[in-house]
């Protein structure tokens, strides 16, 4: 179970690390896939930096049991009770970082902004840690905490096409919107990253001697076309228990 003071720490900074999720076998599993399909469809040999796969679920049962078969489901759902979480986008990400990678995100993005004629949003990013990052420039995904917040304000100002033109991308706006500084995200193999939709997000460098992988999940709630409009300018809509969470 979640305590409050994730809850708490969900609502004002938008992602939870959850530690020890995932057991070895499950996360096993899905390393023999991810080999098959980096064997299969390899990155181009002179890349550097993230390369991505987004294959369904059906096509990677392992990397699906993973967050089945383990509690990452089941916490990521008491995230949003008593709603219910289904693959939003119908993939599931495998996402490299292929050292030597210098880099420092200079700005967030939100996902979405695929469709020239609407957001499509979804309700939480989930990633499973196949590896340890546990230092920075090891392929770290950067966020930047209370963005979602921010992002929210936003919207409900400036209307929910007010980043359609910047793909996303919130401090391209003229004047930029104002956030607080990023930070690197840090985690185990077999931990759980819990990230709200409207949170800042880029990927970071890798310096270290191993190529980095994770797995990401785009979990919505099934019914979220039916507010997805409000979902963009009122973060918490869809996320009761952590509304209704209580500082201590």
């Amino acid at each position: 179970m979640l305590s409050n003071e994730q809850l708490c720490t969900f609502a004002t900074e938008g992602f939870l690390v959850v530690r020890d999720v995932v057991p070895e076998p499950l996360l096993a599993a899905a390393d023999a896939e991810i080999d098959r399909v980096v064997a299969t469809d390899p990155p181009p040999q002179s890349t550097v930096g993230k390369h991505f796969w987004f294959t369904p679920p059906a096509e990677l049962p392992a990397a699906d049991a993973a967050l089945r078969e383990s509690p990452a489901l089941a916490l990521a759902e008491q995230l949003v009770a008593p709603h219910r979480l289904v693959h939003g986008y119908g993939h599931i990400q495998i996402a490299l970082n292929i050292p030597p990678h210098d880099h420092r995100p200079g700005g967030p993005h939100i996902d979405g902004a695929h469709d020239p004629r609407r957001f499509h949003p979804f309700t939480m990013l989930a990633g499973i840690f196949v590896g340890d990052e546990t230092v920075i420039d090891t392929g770290n995904l950067w966020v930047w905490p209370g963005s979602h917040l921010d992002h929210g304000r936003l919207f409900a100002e400036r209307g929910v096409g007010a980043l359609q033109s910047t793909g996303g991308h919130s401090t391209l706006l003229n004047p930029p919107l104002e956030l607080r500084a990023p930070l690197p995200v840090f985690g185990r193999r077999g931990d759980l990253l819990l990230a709200h939709y409207l949170l800042g997000h880029n990927t970071g460098g890798n310096l270290s001697e191993h190529v980095r992988r994770m797995l990401y999940y785009r979990l919505a709630t099934e019914d979220i076309e039916t507010r997805w409009e409000r979902t963009m300018t009122d973060p918490l809509l869809e996320y009761a228990p952590v509304r209704h969470a209580r500082p201590t």
